[in-house]
C-alpha cells in the first residue's frame, strides 16, 4: 500500500509547520479546550506539538504504519498522547467527548461519496462538547477545478523528491497522482508511484456540509496564517464551533 510506504518518509516530506501549530493552539485556547482529537493524524506531528503546548491529545489514523510511528515519536518525546488505528468516519472510537478536534492535511477529500462525508462530519460534531471548536483544512479545489490538471510544487529533500499532480475528472472526482523518488546510499533509486481518487470539495460546499452537520460560527481562511480566503488561495481552512 502506497501510504504505508509513504509513512517511512512522511516526516521528511512534511516537517512541522509552526503556523499550523500556532493556529490550532489559538483556536483551542479561545474556547479553553483541554482535550483535543486529531482525526487522520498521520505520524502524529501536530498531535505531539499540541501536547507539548499543554493540551491533552488523542489521535487516530487509518494507516497502522502511521500510528506505529506516532507512538514511537510519543515515546521518544515522553508525551502522553494516545494513538489508535481508526477511520475518520468513526471518530468516536475512544468513547470520549472532546473540547477540540482537527482534521487537516486534505484528509476529508478521501471520502468520495457526499453521504459518507456528511456522516463523517456529523460524527465529528458528535464527539465535541457543546461550545467546542473544530478545525478543518483541504486544498483549494475551486482553483484546481478551474485550472484543470494542476502540478503542485515539487518537494525536494536530501536524497528525496516528491511529485504531486491533481487531475480533475469531473466536478465530483479528481485523481491525485504522486511519485516518490528516493536515492539510496548505494546510489540506486527507488521509485514509488500512486494514483488515488479524491472528492474535490469546494469551499462553499464544505461550509454547507459543516452547517448541516450542526457546526456554527464558521470562519474560513486561505491558509494557517489567517489570510483571507480567495479563489487563488492555496488552501481552505475552516474553524467552526460545535
Amino acid at each position: 500500500m502506497f501510504y504505508e510506504t509513504l509513512a517511512r518518509y512522511y516526516d521528511r516530506i512534511f516537517p512541522l509547520e509552526a503556523a499550523k501549530v500556532a493556529f490550532l493552539a489559538e483556536e483551542f485556547s479561545r474556547v479553553k479546550a483541554r482535550s483535543v482529537l486529531d482525526v487522520a493524524c498521520g505520524t502524529g506531528t501536530y498531535a505531539l506539538a499540541l501536547a507539548g503546548e499543554g493540551f491533552a491529545v488523542w489521535g487516530t489514523d487509518l494507516s497502522p504504519e502511521m500510528i506505529r510511528q506516532a507512538e514511537q515519536k510519543a515515546a521518544r518525546q515522553e508525551l502522553p498522547v494516545r494513538f489508535a488505528v481508526g477511520d475518520m468516519r468513526e471518530p468516536g472510537m475512544f468513547g470520549l467527548a472532546f473540547d477540540g478536534l482537527f482534521c487537516i492535511g486534505n484528509s476529508l477529500a478521501h471520502l468520495l461519496a457526499e453521504d459518507e462525508l456528511r456522516r463523517a462530519l456529523a460524527a465529528m460534531r458528535e464527539t465535541l462538547r457543546p461550545g467546542g471548536v473544530a478545525v478543518f483544512q483541504i486544498v483549494n479545489f475551486d482553483c484546481i477545478l478551474d485550472r484543470g490538471e494542476t502540478p503542485l510544487p515539487v518537494i525536494e529533500r536530501d536524497k528525496l523528491r516528491f511529485i504531486r499532480i491533481y487531475r480533475p475528472m469531473s466536478a465530483e472526482l479528481l485523481h491525485f497522482y504522486s511519485r516518490l523518488e528516493v536515492k539510496k546510499d548505494d546510489g540506486e533509486e527507488e521509485v514509488y508511484e500512486n494514483t488515488i481518487a479524491l472528492r474535490p470539495i469546494c469551499q462553499k460546499d464544505l461550509e454547507r456540509y459543516l452547517r448541516d452537520a450542526g457546526f456554527s460560527d464558521l470562519a474560513s481562511y486561505g491558509d494557517f496564517k489567517r489570510s483571507s480566503y480567495t479563489f487563488a488561495a492555496p488552501a481552505v481552512v475552516v474553524s467552526a464551533l460545535a
